[in-house]
């Protein structure tokens, strides 16, 4: 069975060529793709070279961006667009002297800024920074998986301090069954599987 390894193999040595969405077909909770590797020259694209479809099953998000080209694919099973699905989350908190500590959120947002540009996520920066507001004497810093956690806890630990971790209310899957597609152009899809055909060019 072909994976997204072979098809980025193919590319190897075709640096000046480059992939397109050709099509997406919704079918019930499936995403049908057509996937196609196109030669360029002179910053033109010509001829395409390689077709391939992807059946993504039991979608549950996805923004293909089908006028945006890309160099390679990924399947990962952990990525902050994932923390929805498959992370148990936890309400961050810290002691309550750092509220405002204008020092401290400076240091959590280069954590966070490395953290999440690791995964191309830094636009996720705001999501996870400190929104205020105390309660029992702490001070809330964010809500968040462990990964957003354990950035926090180092940036504390810098100055003797630790966070305090409250399960989250909300309801969170920990199956980890959810894998994501991702396209180096930031578009993505998520799914739990993903099938593979390679297409016959005529």
């Amino acid at each position: 069975m072909l994976n997204i390894r072979d098809i980025n193999k193919v590319m190897k040595g075709n640096i000046f060529n480059i992939f397109f969405v050709d099509k997406g077909e919704k079918i019930g909770d499936d995403l049908q793709l057509i996937v196609s590797m196109y030669k360029c020259e002179s910053g033109a694209v010509t001829d395409k070279l390689h077709s391939w479809q992807i059946i993504c099953k039991d979608v549950r998000e996805s923004n293909i961006k089908y006028a945006s080209g890309f160099t390679y694919l990924r399947i990962l099973k952990d990525h902050p667009v994932l923390f929805k699905y498959n992370k148990p989350s936890f309400m961050i908190f810290g002691p309550i002297q750092l509220q405002g500590d204008d020092e401290i959120y400076g240091q959590v947002f280069r954590g966070l800024e490395e953290f999440l540009g690791t995964y191309n996520a830094r636009d996720r920066i705001i999501d996870f920074m400190p929104f205020g507001g105390t309660t029992e004497g702490l001070v809330s810093f964010t809500i968040g998986p462990q990964e957003i956690a354990d950035v926090y806890r180092s940036v504390l630990a810098s100055r003797g301090l630790e966070i305090t971790l409250w399960p989250d209310p909300q309801i969170y899957s920990d199956n980890g069954t959810e894998r994501i597609l991702l396209f180096n152009n930031s578009a993505y899809v998520i799914a739990e599987k993903f099938h593979i055909t390679q297409i016959d060019i005529t």
